[in-house]
Order: C-alpha cells, then sequence, then structure tokens
C-alpha cells in the first residue's frame, strides 16, 4: 500500500466532514455513559476547575462532562461548524455560563500553563499523536490534574496483515492498550 495518497485531517475538505458529521450526536465512539463511566475515576472537581475538551466536535461528551461536573469547560476544535452547534447546544441545555466552545487547532493550545485541572479528549488525539498529545498537554495540567483520552488502540497482539497494515500507514501509533496505558 502506497503513502502518497494519505492524507491529514488538515487536508481534507472541512465542508465534507462538517456535512458529514454534523448531524450525529457525537463525532466518534463512545456514549453518554461511557463518558460518565470515565469522569468517575477523576477526583477533586470543583467548581473552580478549569476544563478542557479538545477535539469536541459538536459536543456530545461535553455536555455530558458538564452535566456531571461543576466546573468550567472550554471545547476546541478545528471546526467553525461544529463550534457554532457546540455553542447552541449548552444554550439549549441551559449551559452557556459554564460551557463555551472555540475554534483552535489542538496543536496550539490557548492556555496558560498550568491552569487546567482536566484535559478531555474522547476519540480525537490521534489528529496530532497520543505520545504527542500527551507530552505537550501534561504542560497545561496543574498539580494534581488529569488528562483522559481515549485512543485507537488493537484488542489482540495479532490481526489480518491488510487491517494491521492499513492502520499502520494511517496511524503508527496505534497500539495495544496495556502498551498504550502511561
Amino acid at each position: 500500500m502506497s503513502n502518497e495518497n494519505i492524507k491529514t485531517i488538515h487536508e481534507f475538505d472541512f465542508n465534507f466532514i462538517c456535512d458529514s458529521f454534523s448531524n450525529t450526536h457525537r463525532q466518534g465512539p463512545g456514549s453518554p455513559e461511557s463518558t460518565v463511566k470515565a469522569l468517575s475515576f477523576i477526583d477533586n472537581l470543583t467548581s473552580k476547575s478549569r476544563i478542557a475538551d479538545l477535539g469536541c466536535g459538536t459536543g456530545g461528551q461535553t455536555m455530558v462532562l458538564a452535566q456531571n461536573t461543576t466546573g468550567y469547560i472550554t471545547g476546541l476544535d478545528l471546526f467553525p461548524d461544529f463550534i457554532d452547534i457546540f455553542n447552541r447546544n449548552a444554550v439549549q441545555v441551559g449551559l452557556q455560563d459554564r460551557v463555551k466552545g472555540i475554534v483552535h487547532s489542538m496543536d496550539d493550545l490557548p492556555f496558560q500553563n498550568e491552569e487546567l485541572y482536566l484535559i478531555w479528549s474522547e476519540g480525537a488525539i490521534y489528529n496530532i499523536g497520543f505520545e504527542r498529545g500527551i507530552n505537550e498537554w501534561r504542560r497545561f495540567l496543574k498539580t494534581g490534574g488529569y488528562i483522559a483520552v481515549t485512543d485507537a488502540s488493537w484488542f489482540t497482539e495479532e490481526r489480518p496483515a491488510e487491517i494491521h497494515d492499513y492502520w499502520m500507514s494511517h496511524y503508527p501509533e496505534i497500539d495495544t492498550i496495556p502498551n498504550k496505558v502511561l
């Protein structure tokens, strides 16, 4: 398989992506229940906690986070249409005072060092890579803060060569969960 035709998210037509996914409640895998379950492992969130949801899409998981926390949440996504829907959704559920979406890239975060207590990213860290995301985002966390992400992972050590080759050419950081857990 040749890598010459492989594109990154930045090379695709944003309108196509937004048209394809803006009418879905979530732009990635997961469910409200899985968001709440993952959130249950995070301690000490207060009304003063600053939270960022990176690659938030239209905010399906962000609204669940906001309904289950009391802090201020900034949702960040590269697609303006997603952020427009995100901010409308925040108003519809009455969270606009604590939840705001901004158009921004996750590879150049607009936060101060040690500003955030929680960085959340469901199914989006692959856009800059797992290792890079973890390493770069860490500086934005307060002492004792958390980074919670989901990432594409293998469930087994062995898989069909065609599937393995496809994923390795598109996302070489894919690995098994034990190798991803830090």
